[in-house]
């Protein structure tokens, strides 16, 4: 009886704090995509990261993991390396909370300055579930 009582405490709380992460489709985060310049002929491969590492959930925050790191955002952009929790810093120079929002211009900054430093090897998602794998078919998304 107490444990029902407090699973369904937490169940109310956690539905009732008004946060909806946003799944965006993958036309979306083409066109995000695009205003960033990624050439159209990787945006297959950075649709299939975005789906594998986050589901394409802009809020996603994930960890600990080694080091008490923790990934942010779309791109699951990593504490230890890439940014810091709380304060401006790391490689990209960013808060990490900043890119578990829905505006993932800066995300796409940030993933873009890993994929020139790591390429897409950077991502275990991407490796695991893109490389060497049929990717999605962004055809279906109007050109701009």
């Amino acid at each position: 009886m107490k444990l029902w009582f407090i699973v369904s405490a937490l169940v109310i709380l956690a539905t009732a704090t008004g946060v909806d992460a946003k799944i965006l489709s993958m036309c979306e985060a083409v066109r995000a995509l695009q205003q960033q310049q990624i050439p159209r002929s990787l945006v297959s491969n950075w649709i299939c990261l975005m789906n594998s590492e986050s589901g394409m959930d802009t809020q996603k925050v994930t960890g600990p993991k080694t080091a008490s790191s923790y990934s942010f955002g779309i791109f699951q952009i990593n504490s230890a390396k890439w940014c810091s929790r709380g304060h401006t810093g790391g490689l990209c120079n960013k808060r990490c909370e900043d890119f578990a929002n829905d505006d993932i211009q800066d995300d796409i900054v940030c993933a873009k300055m890993i994929h020139d430093r790591e390429g897409f090897k950077a991502w275990e998602g991407w490796q695991k579930k893109c490389k060497s794998k049929p990717l999605p078919n962004i055809g279906v998304c109007k050109r701009r």
